[in-house]
């Protein structure tokens, strides 16, 4: 509008006038710009310059394929022919070792390793230790077995649609999900039938519902309300509780009174219905010994650079100690790296991460250990909800088992539960409790998921989060409490053992500019018994 009442005497905007405009003004900016003394032959030709993660192994004209792995060229006599005596270089020098994982990009910050990274002096040491055997070399006695490692039988496959949801259906879920936890709280803790929470009672009674608030603000203790299956809600006071730990979509049983129907008095809160453990195991570790495990989840790489140092050690970790399983755990590219948002990739998110994966898998080609994938909501190659579709390549690999989030494998009867999502996090910013009893903080906020016997209980999710209900009570829940869950989170590691469940948080292997941390875990069985001993180790 303005250059059009500047330059054409106020005549109407129109797709020529815009042309004109965009050519004056880059004119203007052309002639502002000061011009270098020599120009490259780039520069010259004004090409976009991509900077590749991996050396170009195209040979120069004339030469040997193999010149292109070398160093330094072969000499060349003055004939033209290559001198015989000059050294070659080997296989591979020329090429960085940490351009496996880095990407093609506009920018050579994407592919310049990290100085903090290599400067640091913490590598590989134990943070955090449990279990009684904690000398051990963190290698297989029996190299050549191989353990089978399956999906639970109802997991969610790739062509899952996604985001169908009508608000109806949404409604049900909720509902239903309240009367099902609730009828097992009220089975577990030999309650009397529950009534409806929103009518005047005399006498004390007992009344289920899904914990709310009354704004979208954090949950506190004047902003409690309960609403049942049948979608009533009433105000609830907890004053009177001397024990509680709540969070928003947390099913619970109530014993108080409400003698006007306006508000319910709390005297009791039963929470937990955790379920009993999976029958013992079949594998037995006195015919191949202990089974060894390896944990790490993403980010991979650190914050200011794509070159994924910390998951290259980790895989020359995992080439020296050959343990039975690896189970990584998204993101794998992080949709929220400073590098990934810019966009200086300058390819698809998916080549790249195929060409992650394929770094991964061929250094353990020779080796009998089976690597478990499982995605995060925060992958920019991949779908953005909750729960998460496993991942789909091109390319298939014999030990590479591709498994959706949240997970459940099952290894001869020893059950492993896994997620990406970081719901210790999640809850712990939304929880209110007051406890009496000398459990810690993240030990509770951890047992929620068992007693709620879900992988991720909180509704409404957190902000960044896009869940789809329907898929969420199909493969969010669990079916037994496992003997092993793995819950990666930006809060402190720790392995915890609630219930007979061993709790695993290894944080991430890498945060921030630094490097971070992976698990290992040794698990033996003796007649049935499940025995974890676990390590987190700095990368």
């Amino acid at each position: 509008m303005a250059f059009s009442v500047s330059h054409l005497r106020g005549a109407d905007p129109t797709l020529d006038t815009l042309v004109q405009m965009e050519r004056r003004e880059f004119s203007k900016k052309q002639e502002l710009q000061p011009q270098p003394q020599k120009q490259s032959t780039r520069s010259q030709e004004n090409s976009l310059v991509i900077y590749l993660g991996k050396e170009s192994t195209e040979p120069d004209d004339g030469d040997d394929i193999l010149d292109a792995y070398s160093s330094t060229p072969k000499a060349k006599n003055r004939d033209g022919k290559k001198d015989e005596h000059t050294p070659d270089a080997g296989p591979g020098r020329g090429r960085s070792p940490r351009a496996i994982f880095s990407p093609a990009s506009f920018s050579p910050t994407a592919a310049t390793p990290s100085s903090k990274y290599r400067a640091r002096t913490n590598k590989g040491d134990a943070v955090c230790v449990y279990g009684e055997k904690c000398e051990t070399d963190w290698h297989p006695q029996n190299s050549h077995f191989q353990p089978l490692v399956q999906l639970a039988s109802s997991h969610m496959q790739a062509n899952t649609c996604f985001m169908f949801n009508q608000m109806r259906d949404m409604a049900q879920v909720l509902n239903e999900t309240v009367h099902h936890v609730g009828q097992m709280i009220l089975k577990k803790f030999a309650l009397q039938e529950p009534q409806a929470i929103n009518q005047p009672h005399q006498n004390q009674f007992v009344g289920v519902g899904r914990v709310c608030c009354d704004s979208n603000g954090r949950l506190n203790a004047k902003s409690l309300i309960l609403e049942s299956f049948s979608g009533k809600t009433v105000p609830m006071d907890v004053s009177q509780v001397e024990s509680f730990s709540l969070f928003p979509g947390q099913v619970i049983a109530v014993e108080g009174e409400n003698p006007l129907g306006s508000k319910l008095s709390a005297k009791q809160i039963y929470t937990d219905t955790s379920l009993p453990l999976p029958q013992r195991p079949s594998l037995s570790s006195e015919e191949n010994g202990p089974i060894q495990i390896v944990v790490a989840a993403g980010p991979f790489t650190q914050s200011d650079t794509l070159t994924y140092q910390p998951l290259e050690d980790l895989v020359e970790y995992i080439q020296e100690h050959s343990p039975h399983l690896v189970i990584l755990i998204g993101p794998f590219i992080d949709a929220t790296h400073p590098h990934v948002i810019e966009g200086i990739l300058a390819e698809t998110f998916q080549a790249f991460f195929e060409r992650i994966v394929d770094g991964i898998m061929q250094p353990l080609e020779t080796l009998n250990t089976q690597v478990l994938m499982i995605p995060s909501w925060r992958d920019a190659h991949h779908h953005a909800v909750y729960p998460v579709l496993p991942f789909v390549l091109r390319k298939q690999y014999a030990k590479l088992i591709l498994a959706p989030d949240p997970c459940v494998v099952d290894i001869h009867g020893l059950v492993i539960g896994a997620t990406s999502t970081d719901i210790l996090l999640h809850l712990g910013k939304e929880e209110i409790f007051q406890v009496q009893l000398s459990l810690d903080r993240l030990g509770r906020i951890a047992g929620h998921i068992l007693s709620q016997q879900s992988f991720y209980p909180l509704y409404p999710p957190a902000e960044e989060m896009n869940l789809d209900l329907e898929l969420w009570a199909n493969y969010a829940v669990l079916e037994v409490t496992p003997h092993i869950l793995i819950l990666p989170s930006d809060l402190r590691c720790f392995v915890k053992n609630l219930n007979g469940c061993v709790i695993v948080n290894p944080e991430r292997l890498a945060k921030g500019l630094v490097g971070g941390n992976f698990a290992r875990l040794e698990v033996s069985c003796a007649k049935g018994d499940v025995n974890v001993n676990a390590q987190i180790v700095k990368i």
